[in-house]
């Protein structure tokens, strides 16, 4: 009989070892496989580490999909993910919205209610004259819209950080990346 080894917990959910490392596999045989670091470096230990915070984060979206009763495969929403938006939210919540199809629906749900208020948007005016010289009317719309998308991945983001710290174990060795109690952690925020 073989053990299971858990690598993470979120919720009822678990994930094994095994799983961890079919996901690696299957990055190894993807388009990026160049780029990754070889087997056995203290590299590839974190980009497990990596992966297993996709995967969790992966379930803590589902489980608030299931619970909102959103079809697993929605239709996508507006939102298009670029490198900027990327940058902005950081690589886990970019690479969940980017790899789950009902990612975007759950994050227009806990987003509707977020607004930029009208100080803000004459703060942003007022501080970035320079590169609006002739706005107010003409941009302004579009610049509405950036400045929310800017605070709904905020939002999100947040809430989806504090989601995965109320909801996920992770077990030894699958620490995020700069959890400084595994001695591959070099990488920092």
């Amino acid at each position: 009989m073989t053990q299971t080894h858990l690598a993470a917990r979120v919720g009822d959910r678990t994930f094994t070892e095994a799983e961890v490392e079919a996901r690696v596999a299957t990055l190894r045989r993807g388009p990026l496989a160049p780029r990754l670091p070889r087997p056995g470096t203290a590299d590839a230990r974190n980009l497990r580490r990596w992966v297993v915070q996709v995967m969790t984060y992966e379930a803590v979206v589902e489980e608030a999909a299931a619970t909102l009763n959103l079809p697993p495969r929605p239709p996508r929403t507006e939102h298009g993910l670029s490198l900027a938006d990327a940058l902005r939210m950081g690589g886990v919540t970019a690479a969940v919205l980017a790899s789950l199809p009902v990612a975007p629906a759950v994050r227009a749900w806990v987003t509707a209610d977020v607004a930029v208020p009208e100080p803000v948007l004459r703060d942003y005016y007022a501080r970035n004259r320079d590169l609006h010289p002739g706005l107010y009317e003409a941009e302004r719309p579009a610049i509405e819209h950036e400045l929310h998308q800017a605070a709904a991945d905020r939002h999100f983001t947040l809430w989806l950080e504090r989601r995965h710290a109320e909801s996920v174990t992770l077990m030894p060795g699958y620490e995020h990346p700069a959890d400084p109690r595994h001695a591959d952690a070099t990488h920092r925020h």
